[in-house]
């Protein structure tokens, strides 16, 4: 039903729809999640785990290094059958970028694995994303798009 809804509904969700889903579903959300699993966290974890450098030294390297290059290969074989440039291009820089903290928390409680290494591990990735993402962007796509 949801998605036989969404084509003619779809102005709904936009921004200037009467919803207004920015402030009543995105940031609610992103303010809930991010509330109860801070709520839930024990300082003494969060704090242990920033210190646990082999874990984020290797979370790090497959976020910013394994896993694009491993796009980077499928991208060039998905190009040369056939796939629209735009579309190898697009998996490529979605490759390069970090998780959401909110994302990586949510599916790590899902799995039952330690919450505050991820949370320790999704911040820190997304405080290296900031330089990381657009100079692998620039490395990797240099001679496909132009990068200002």
């Amino acid at each position: 039903v949801a998605i036989v809804l969404a084509f003619p509904l779809r102005g709904i969700g936009r921004d200037s729809s009467i919803l207004m889903p920015k402030y009543t579903v995105k940031l609610p959300g992103v303010i809930m999640i991010f509330l109860s699993q801070g709520l839930c966290l024990d300082p003494t974890a969060v704090t242990k785990a920033f210190t646990q450098c082999h874990i984020i030294i290797y979370v790090s390297i497959f976020v910013f290094a394994v896993y694009p290059a491993v796009v980077m290969v499928v991208t060039t074989l998905l190009e040369s059958m056939g796939y629209s440039k735009y579309f190898c291009t697009g998996m490529v820089v979605t490759s390069v970028m970090p998780t959401t903290t909110a994302m990586s928390t949510i599916l790590t409680t899902m799995s039952g694995g330690r919450v505050p290494v991820a949370v320790a591990n999704a911040t820190l990735n997304n405080l290296m994303g900031i330089v990381c993402t657009p100079v692998l962007v620039m490395f990797l796509l240099s001679g496909t798009v132009s990068v200002d």
